[in-house]
């Protein structure tokens, strides 16, 4: 049948032919092999950013297991503190005792295998460094101290004093 045809109309048929089995080579395999590297570069790229945040987590998980340990270290140092005389002390050295108005306990907070001991502390006439030295030496403490409240109050006879009520707490294991 292709021998009936005229040299011209063989060199047609060729050329669709070839361009008819060009668009089906680049339609079943190029394009679809193309689309599929595609689909792999994604991937890689989420599974890259996936990796970063499981790394970021990681960072994470270990600096909170970290501070864990710190404050179960503290846990364990604090079997004999008591938290009235070491904040009597602390605010004796800080500020003058004068400035100390009152302590009053806390009821305890229900918590499992911790024991918490708090106490709210009012202070009249105390400069803002003072203030600022207190929390340093709660947050600096042997053992594992946390400020739960704190209302400042300046003063009217003097702008430069403040009245300062801090709930300081006190946690240790259970006996």
């Amino acid at each position: 049948m292709i021998a009936q045809l005229s040299r011209r109309e063989q060199v047609a048929l060729a050329v669709g032919a070839v361009a008819v089995l060009a668009t089906v080579i680049y339609l079943g395999v190029i394009a679809p092999y193309r689309s599929a590297l595609a689909q792999l570069d994604g991937k890689i790229i989420a599974r890259q950013r996936q990796i970063r945040e499981v790394e970021s987590l990681r960072r994470e998980f270990l600096a909170l297991q970290q501070r864990q340990t710190e404050a179960e270290a503290r846990l364990g140092k604090d079997g004999a503190f008591s938290l009235f005389p070491f904040v009597e002390g602390m605010v004796g050295q800080i500020a003058a005792k004068e400035n100390l108005v009152s302590m009053r306990p806390q009821p305890p907070a229900p918590r499992e295998n911790l024991r918490e001991e708090s106490v709210e502390i009012r202070l009249e006439k105390i400069r803002l460094d003072q203030v600022v030295r207190l929390l340093y030496a709660v947050e600096t403490a042997d053992a594992l101290l946390q400020v739960k409240n704190l209302r400042l109050k300046t003063r009217f006879d003097d702008r430069t004093l403040f009245d300062a009520t801090m709930t300081v707490a006190a946690f240790g294991r259970t006996r």
